[in-house]
């Protein structure tokens, strides 16, 4: 099998230490500059946290994982360094490389600002995409891997945003406690 943007990704960090530093970052490292990023832009927007929300966002962590495992066990694609006998540069394991889950999670945190701030999605975006790359350099996964996995996160995400929820789920958390805490007199 002959994967040429993996194999593209590759070669780019062979041509120096900066470009194989640069990969590794984005393979290893990258999705945990995303969370960190995630968390804050939550915590700025804590007044729009509802239990709609918390809900979506649960089912889709649980459903995205859960179908990643399924497919794990379906779909068989040995890692490029084991298949193409590369030199991974990076810890990588040697177990079925479908589906990434490095990209899986960059794509969850990107996907969850459909209901947080679509403003951005775009940002989160591009640093899944930087995440994907990195995991195609370090010859950790093959194209397949990390496209099955925003496919995967894409699929829940629309499943979740079909399901309708009950109207009293999207009254903000923080202003209701906010509400119950003053007394009668205070409240509008």
């Amino acid at each position: 099998m002959s994967d040429v943007l993996q194999q593209a990704m590759y070669t780019f960090a062979t041509t120096s230490d900066l470009a194989r530093q640069l990969t590794v970052f984005c393979a290893a490292w990258l999705v945990f500059v995303l969370a960190a990023a995630w968390l804050l832009a939550v915590v700025l927007r804590r007044d729009s946290i509802s239990i709609s929300l918390l809900a979506r966002l649960a089912a889709l962590v649980i459903l995205s994982f859960l179908l990643a495992k399924v497919l794990n066990h379906v779909i068989s694609d040995p890692r490029p360094y084991l298949v193409e006998h590369l030199t991974p540069f990076a810890p990588v394991s040697r177990d079925n490389g479908f589906p990434s889950d490095h990209t899986l999670m960059a794509a969850a945190f990107t996907a969850s600002f459909w209901w947080i701030d679509r403003r951005l999605i775009i940002p989160f975006a591009l640093g899944m995409l930087l995440v994907m790359l990195g995991r195609l350099g370090i010859g950790a996964h093959h194209t397949l891997d990390v496209i099955g996995s925003v496919g995967i996160v894409a699929f829940v995400t629309l499943l979740i945003s079909l399901i309708p929820l009950p109207p009293q789920w999207s009254r903000s958390l923080l202003a209701s406690r906010t509400a119950r805490g003053l007394p009668s007199s205070h409240r509008a």
